[in-house]
C-alpha cells in the first residue's frame, strides 16, 4: 500500500499547478461567457437548446448579493485509477464590494475527522463517500461540511471538475496565443517515465495548444514560485481573452460546443439563472485575483517563500506512517482545533482590502530580550501581513513603557490598522507625521514591542 503511494506521488505534482490553473480559469471564464450572452442574438440561444436566462430575473436578489463562497474541487475523474481523490481543493471568494476575488488553496494532505469513529485526509473525504451513495451532490454537500469546519466560511456553491476539462477546452476553441517576454527554458520538467527533460521556450508570441500552455504554466523550476503564479494569471486572461472573442460567441456551433465541455465534466449546485445573476455584476467590474494557502508562505509580492507555517507535519508514528498535515496547535487528540486557520481566513475573506492596502509594518524591539522582534515577524508574517523581507526589524535606543503602534499618512481605520488590533486589542496607536524609526519612509506602521510582550505573543498565537 505505502509502495504504491509513492509510486502516484511524482506524477500528483501536476495536480497542484494544472488542478488550479482549471480552476481559475472556470472561475473567471465561466462567468465572462455568460456575461457576454447578451450580445449574442435569441435565435442562437434557440439553436443551442438553451432558455432565454432573463425570464423571471430577480434584480433585487442581484442587488442583494454581495458575497459569495464557492468551494472548487478537482479530481482526475474514472480514467485515473484513484478517480475520486480530490487532490485539489480552492474555496474562492467573490466579494463585490471591493472587486475582489480571494483564491484560499487546501492541502490534500490536511487530516481531518471525517466522522466519529474514523479520520482521513481531507481529500480522500469525497472517495469515502462516494463508496456509500450515488448522489455526486451527497458527496460534495458532506466535502463542503467539512471544509466550512475547516475554514469557518459558509459555502454557498460548489463546483467540482474533472481534470479532462482543461485538455477538452483548449481543444475546443482551437490554441491560445500567449506572449512570452523573455526566453523560457526549464531543464527539470517531467516526462512522464520517472525522469526529467528540457523545455525551451523562445521570446516570442506562440500559438500554444493545451499541452504547451500546461508546459508553460506548471514549470516549476524555470523560475520563482511567484512569477509561476503570475504566468497562471496569465493563461487564466488569454482563456478568458479568447472565450469572449467575437467569432466565438457569434458562432452558435462553437457555443454549444463550450457549453458541452462544461456539462460533460463539470458538476456543480450553481443553476443557470444563478450563474446569470452573478455575471451580471462581474460583467461591468475589473475584479483583482488573490491567491493563497495554508502550506506556506509564499506570498504574492514576495519572491521567496519558507514552508509550513499555519500547517506542521506531525510525527508519522500516530497517522500508520503517512505524511500528513495539521493546523498549529492541533494533535492526533484533537484534531479539530482550526482557531490560526479562522484567523486567517477571516482575515483574507472578510477583510480583502487589506491585502489591497498592503502597508508595509516594521517591527522594533525597545528591550535588551534577543529577537523578540523577528520572533513577532514570523507570527505576523502568517497572515500574510506585508512585512518586508529586509531592513523591517531593528532595535530602539529608547525604552518604552508600555508597547505601541504608530502609523503615518493612513487612516486609524484602515483595514490593516483593524487587523493589527484585532491581534492586540489593548495596544495604543499614536497617529505621527512620518515614520519614527524605519529606514524605508514608504513604512506606514512601526510596532513597538516592550515588557508587556508576552500579552502579544499570547494573541497571536
Amino acid at each position: 500500500m505505502f509502495k504504491k503511494t509513492n509510486i502516484k506521488k511524482k506524477p500528483s505534482i501536476i495536480i497542484n499547478f494544472i488542478g488550479l490553473l482549471s480552476i481559475l480559469i472556470i472561475l473567471v471564464t465561466w462567468f465572462t461567457i455568460i456575461s457576454n450572452i447578451d450580445f449574442i442574438k435569441l435565435d442562437i440561444l434557440k439553436q443551442t437548446n438553451w432558455k432565454n436566462p432573463f425570464v423571471n430575473s430577480n434584480i433585487e436578489e442581484i442587488e442583494q448579493t454581495n458575497k459569495v463562497n464557492i468551494l472548487l474541487a478537482w479530481r482526475w475523474g474514472w480514467t485515473h485509477d484513484a478517480p475520486n481523490l480530490t487532490d485539489t481543493l480552492i474555496l474562492a471568494n467573490i466579494d463585490f464590494d471591493t472587486n475582489i476575488i480571494s483564491m484560499l488553496s487546501i492541502p490534500r494532505d490536511l487530516y481531518v475527522e471525517y466522522n466519529d469513529w474514523s479520520s482521513w485526509k481531507i481529500n480522500k473525504i469525497y472517495a469515502q463517500t462516494a463508496y456509500k451513495t450515488k448522489s455526486k451532490k451527497t458527496w460534495m454537500n458532506i466535502l463542503s461540511k467539512k471544509i466550512e469546519e475547516v475554514t469557518k466560511q459558509k459555502i454557498d456553491y460548489y463546483i467540482n471538475i474533472d481534470f479532462n476539462w482543461f485538455k477538452k477546452l483548449i481543444d475546443t476553441i482551437w490554441w491560445i496565443e500567449l506572449t512570452i517576454p523573455e526566453q523560457f527554458v526549464d531543464t527539470q520538467y517531467p516526462d512522464w517515465n520517472w525522469g526529467y527533460k528540457t523545455i525551451v521556450f523562445k521570446k516570442w508570441t506562440w500559438l500554444f495548444d493545451w499541452e504547451n500552455a500546461l508546459k508553460y504554466a506548471r514549470s516549476r523550476h524555470s523560475t520563482s514560485d511567484f512569477d509561476r503564479s503570475l504566468r497562471q494569471q496569465q493563461i487564466i486572461n488569454w482563456v478568458r481573452n479568447k472565450l469572449t472573442a467575437w467569432y466565438l460567441l457569434s458562432s452558435p456551433l462553437k457555443i454549444k460546443d463550450l457549453y458541452n465541455v462544461f456539462i460533460e465534466f463539470i458538476n456543480t449546485d450553481i443553476e443557470l439563472q444563478e450563474i446569470l445573476k452573478l455575471a451580471i455584476k462581474l460583467k461591468t467590474r475589473d475584479f483583482k485575483l488573490q491567491s493563497f494557502n495554508l502550506n506556506d508562505s509564499c506570498f504574492y509580492w514576495s519572491n521567496t517563500c519558507s514552508k509550513w507555517w499555519l500547517l506542521y507535519i506531525p510525527s508519522r508514528d500516530f497517522f500508520g506512517w503517512a505524511s500528513v498535515l495539521l493546523p498549529d496547535w492541533a494533535d492526533v487528540n484533537n484534531l479539530n482545533n482550526f482557531n490560526v486557520i479562522h484567523r486567517y481566513t477571516n482575515l483574507i475573506f472578510n477583510n480583502s482590502d487589506l491585502f489591497k492596502e498592503n502597508y508595509k509594518i516594521n517591527i522594533f524591539n525597545s528591550l535588551k530580550t534577543n529577537f523578540l522582534a523577528s520572533l513577532l515577524a514570523d507570527e505576523v508574517k502568517k497572515y500574510w501581513l506585508n512585512i518586508p523581507e529586509v531592513n523591517s526589524i531593528w532595535n530602539t535606543k529608547k525604552i518604552y513603557e508600555k508597547s505601541i503602534i504608530y502609523y503615518n499618512d493612513i487612516e486609524n481605520n484602515s483595514k490593516t490598522i483593524l487587523a493589527i488590533l484585532d491581534f492586540f486589542p489593548w495596544i495604543n496607536i499614536e497617529k505621527i507625521e512620518s515614520p519614527m524609526y524605519s529606514k524605508d519612509q514608504d513604512t506606514k506602521i512601526e510596532i513597538i514591542i516592550w515588557k508587556d510582550y508576552e500579552n502579544i505573543f499570547k494573541n497571536v498565537y
